[in-house]
């Protein structure tokens, strides 16, 4: 495995003749574990996948007065299944994921959120789960999710939620791309090398997305009108 010293090491000899402390290497390196975990738009469009490792669930318990509670604290991107305290699930929008709050908004009864009774629809909006209706005693939701990866601090510490054998090549290059390029100037060499790094970076990402499997054929899920939803957990 790749340690947190092997990276700021690796990252320190790329950037010469720039000079990082190493809590600005280490804020740096967290920065590239975050941002490839919260997903990278690659050049073609797509956004990297969900990074298995960091498969969570945490709970939400509703309010009796308003229509959401804020997520737990570790979540990063898609929620992918929400189920209440008897284990049934909670469906989405009808047509769409939980990320999808307009079409939520569309399908519940009362646009102002205001409706009562059993919970019968949920969906995501920024970092807080919203349902309808809103129970008269607090319910617990179990909400699963990617959670955020967690920071390197020690030497020894490793990068959460990273591939072990693409650890060292996605991060030197993304942290090295990422100091490059706030460092433009006419030097030749510099900008070489933001060129050099990022390309490198991007083959790194791909062969990350190759190596993602997908975790079972997509499940549709009957609903409202016959309308069926997927219900893969991360595409």
């Amino acid at each position: 495995m790749t340690t947190l010293s092997d990276l700021r090491i690796d990252v320190a000899t790329i950037i010469k003749p720039l000079v990082y402390t190493n809590s600005i290497l280490t804020s740096k390196i967290n920065k590239a574990v975050t941002s490839i975990a919260a997903g990278i738009r690659l050049p073609n469009g797509i956004v990297s996948p969900c990074l298995p490792d960091l498969y969570s669930s945490g709970t939400v318990g509703t309010s009796t007065t308003e229509a959401y509670k804020a997520l737990p604290s570790t979540y990063q991107r898609n929620v992918f299944y929400v189920s209440d305290d008897n284990g049934d699930r909670i469906p989405p929008p009808v047509g769409g994921n939980y990320d999808d709050f307009m079409l939520f908004l569309n399908q519940v009864t009362e646009k102002d959120l205001s409706e009562t009774g059993s919970i019968y629809r949920v969906a995501v909006k920024g970092s807080n789960l919203y349902y309808q209706g809103i129970p008269s005693s607090s319910e617990a939701l179990i909400v699963n999710f990617y959670r955020k990866p967690v920071d390197m601090s020690n030497d020894n510490d490793t990068p959460d939620g990273i591939p072990t054998h693409l650890q060292d090549r996605l991060l030197k290059y993304y942290t090295a791309f990422d100091i490059l390029k706030d460092n433009i100037t006419d030097n030749k060499v510099i900008m070489a090398k933001i060129k050099y790094y990022e390309e490198e970076f991007y083959k790194a990402m791909q062969d990350l997305v190759d190596f993602i499997p997908i975790d079972a054929e997509p499940v549709y899920y009957a609903s409202d009108n016959n309308i069926y939803t997927d219900g893969a957990i991360c595409d």
